[in-house]
């Protein structure tokens, strides 16, 4: 099976999200193939080698993706790093139609392969609650039926996303919102196509989770995705970052 994986990333979270492809090389079936997105304005041969070298752990294709910072101009907010909403370009900057996207903080703890083969055909996209999110609805009013989405971990119908021309929508609102961010204009626009998934995809090991304390110590007990909104290589104190820093030794050791 092709497994596609795209990163959007600054170059000083370049060895951070080599950690997260080697976490997942790692757990990956020996008959998968995997194609990593790499999207950054500020890609050079230092980084790009960054990720040739988990080719020891499993050989895997890397397609970089020069990013030119000034589309976003007008649809970012100051205080946000332009690379978060380097994933909403995915229709176009790619001719894939399904692609996994995950944020670099985060660290794979077994196959991602069953992830990926969920079925997002009639959906744009599969994702996990916010622990904030019953809070977050508010922002872009949404119904008690809905869900607020963590966007750190994204399974993207990109063949649906063209047929109905998401891209535009998603900048079309960022353009005219004061208050908007990369993921609430992606809760707003997807609403109603979105796919819950348990909280084992895309975990953080944080307080929080109201009202699902069952799942989140399901997940907690057997992550498929960690995400650290608490950075390990910052602290080493953070749940979990005993994890990271295994995966992090072994990959500076290649």
């Amino acid at each position: 099976m092709r497994i596609n994986v795209a990163l959007g990333i600054s170059s000083d979270w370049c060895e951070y999200a080599s950690i997260t492809a080697a976490s997942i090389l790692t757990h990956a079936n020996k008959e998968d193939e995997y194609f990593f997105y790499i999207m950054s304005s500020e890609i050079t041969d230092v980084h790009k080698k960054m990720f040739y070298r988990l080719n020891a752990i499993k050989k895997a294709t890397y397609v970089f993706i020069e990013m030119d910072n000034s589309y976003f101009d007008g649809a970012i907010h100051d205080w946000l790093g332009v690379s978060a909403s380097y994933r909403l370009r995915l229709s176009s900057l790619t001719d894939v139609d399904k692609i996994l996207y995950l944020d670099a903080d985060i660290l794979a703890m077994q196959d991602i392969a069953e992830l990926y083969s969920i079925d997002v055909s009639s959906y744009y996209l599969a994702a996990v609650r916010d622990k904030c999110g019953e809070m977050m609805k508010c922002r872009v009013k949404l119904a008690d039926e809905d869900i607020f989405f963590n966007s750190g971990m994204q399974l993207i119908n990109l063949k649906k996303y063209r047929e109905d021309d998401l891209e535009a929508k998603f900048f079309e609102k960022l353009r005219i919102s004061t208050f908007y961010t990369d993921q609430d204009v992606l809760n707003d626009i997807c609403r109603g196509k979105i796919l819950p998934l348990h909280l084992k995809y895309n975990i953080m090991p944080v307080a929080g989770y109201i009202g699902y304390e069952d799942e989140y110590s399901e997940a907690i007990a057997n992550p498929v995705l960690i995400h650290f909104t608490v950075k390990p290589w910052k602290s080493r104190c953070c749940r979990m970052a005993d994890k990271w820093h295994e995966c992090h030794s072994k990959v500076m050791s290649l």
